[in-house]
């Protein structure tokens, strides 16, 4: 495939030059592609290499959008989780989700509870009960066997609702294969180092260097779609002259611990008590006997331009970690360095359209029309 990106020709340009190998540029890429566009996707690392194979691993429909009464949101998610499990079974299946109703410092209070039981209601109408279950309402004694380490002097009762988990990675080069095999030119290890085009007219491609060869060469493109996720800024640049410092990273931290310190069989969303976080504990079937903990984003100071790669990120707030497990512990076992058996970071970009779409489409000469 470097072959077929490395010579085209410039007066035959490619329909489509998707920048970035993630799960936005992979399914980008899909989709030209399958409409019958000449399409080709570089990525300077490997496919999924930032965000796209640290994320929680859900696919979920956003149970949370409906608090905002984004229903449109939801039900399109739902529509697309659907799609996903009938598509790719083998990389997505149902996940059940366990929210404990607590009589104090719980996510759900017994207060709340019933705005729950509408809202979860509303979840299922809205496209939930297309994964074949409906929530339900949960005992103490219920949940407790979900969850045995869960507060039962505080746990009035529970709820249970289902969504979806991925293994992302496999499904983000899953979409990147099925695209190469409607004809897209699908090639890692390639960055782009600058863009085609004057400073007066449209951009017509981009320099991509080869990172094994160190060649640097030119991949004509009448439309060019950066999907570079919190190096958007970066491809910004290229085309602009300067950082345009747009985009407010935020950083999540994810864990994983023995199955024995938490013993749940379905994932379980627990608030941090006197934080803002909540703390998700996941079953990872697919990785043996390992509970997995994510916590929500922080968002991170930055100025002066991105930097190069995750170094800096993987300097984890290992204390703020197991504070916040321990928080929400019932026993007393500690939670110490070595009961972390993995732990890593990710950066995502709070999806801000008024500012700048994370997949963002330059201006190009002409927009294709194969297909649309």
């Amino acid at each position: 495939m470097l072959d077929a990106l490395r010579t085209r020709p410039a007066d035959d340009p490619f329909d489509v030059l998707v920048i970035g190998g993630g799960i936005t540029g992979c399914g980008v890429a899909l989709d030209a592609a399958a409409r019958g566009l000449s399409v080709a996707l570089v990525e300077r690392d490997d496919l999924a290499a930032g965000t796209s194979s640290k994320s929680s691993k859900l696919v979920h429909g956003g149970l949370r959008y409906l608090q905002q009464g984004d229903v449109r949101l939801v039900y399109e998610a739902l529509h697309e989780r659907q799609r996903l499990l009938r598509n790719a079974p083998h990389l997505v299946g149902v996940l059940p989700f366990l929210i404990p109703v607590l009589t104090k410092d719980g996510p759900v209070s017994k207060k709340i509870a019933k705005a729950l039981r509408s809202a979860l209601w509303m979840y299922d109408l809205t496209g939930g009960l297309r994964i074949g279950r409906r929530h339900r309402h949960l005992t103490a004694d219920e949940a407790l066997a979900h969850c045995p380490t869960l507060p039962a002097d505080r746990l009035s009762s529970g709820f249970v609702y289902y969504d979806a988990e991925a293994d992302d990675a496999r499904l983000t080069l899953a979409v990147a294969r099925t695209a190469a095999t409607h004809g897209a030119v699908v090639v890692n290890r390639c960055e782009v180092v600058d863009v085609l085009g004057d400073d007066a007219g449209p951009v017509v491609g981009a320099v991509v260097r080869d990172h094994l060869t160190g060649e640097t060469f030119d991949v004509p493109a009448r439309c060019v779609v950066s999907a570079t996720g919190v190096w958007a800024d970066e491809i910004r640049a290229l085309d602009e002259g300067t950082d345009p410092d747009s985009l407010r990273p935020a950083k999540g931290v994810h864990v994983t611990v023995p199955w024995q310190l938490v013993r749940n069989d379905i994932a379980v969303i627990i608030s941090v008590p006197k934080d803002k976080r909540s703390l998700f504990q996941g079953w990872l079937a697919r990785r043996g006997d390992m509970i997995i903990a994510f916590l929500d984003a922080w968002e991170i100071e930055h100025k002066g331009g991105f930097v190069e790669d995750f170094d800096w990120v993987e300097k984890l707030e290992l204390e703020k970690v197991k504070e916040s497990i321990e928080k929400v512990k019932a026993d007393n076992e500690e939670i110490d360095d070595r009961g972390i058996a993995i732990y890593f970071a990710y950066l995502e970009v709070p999806f801000l359209e008024e500012i700048y779409p994370v997949a963002g489409i330059f201006e190009t000469a002409e927009a294709p029309e194969k297909g649309a």
